[in-house]
């Protein structure tokens, strides 16, 4: 029952795990491409899977914001100590985190959506 307390914040950070995996992922992959001047994941599909993933990462991202800022905000409310600030920098670093992979996003959509076919 003492570990059911702060859910929220397991979800936030197993959420920023996965985010952080699956950017460092995308990294060693370009990272790769550049090198080699070969991409590991063909061209038509690495575009879809880049759009897609980025999505749903962006996503969990913003879900994981949102669980864990009313407990923060009701904690702060009654007491503000170092947890408390640290939980407020990593929600709101979660949150650069979303808007960088929206940026992501927008850009692998831009991209998949200019891809030819023939």
């Amino acid at each position: 029952m003492e570990f059911d307390r702060y859910q929220e914040y397991r979800y936030l950070l197993a959420i920023t795990a996965l985010a952080f995996a699956y950017s460092l992922a995308q990294a060693l992959r370009h990272a790769l491409r550049m090198r080699r001047g070969v991409d590991p994941v063909p061209a038509a599909s690495g575009r879809l899977l880049d759009f897609a993933s980025d999505q749903v990462v962006a996503y969990l991202l913003m879900s994981a914001l949102s669980a864990a800022t009313p407990i923060t905000n009701r904690m702060r409310s009654a007491v503000i100590n170092r947890f408390t600030d640290t939980t407020a920098a990593a929600i709101s670093m979660a949150f650069f985190a979303f808007v960088a992979l929206a940026l992501s996003a927008m850009v692998s959509g831009y991209k998949l959506s200019k891809q030819t076919y023939m």
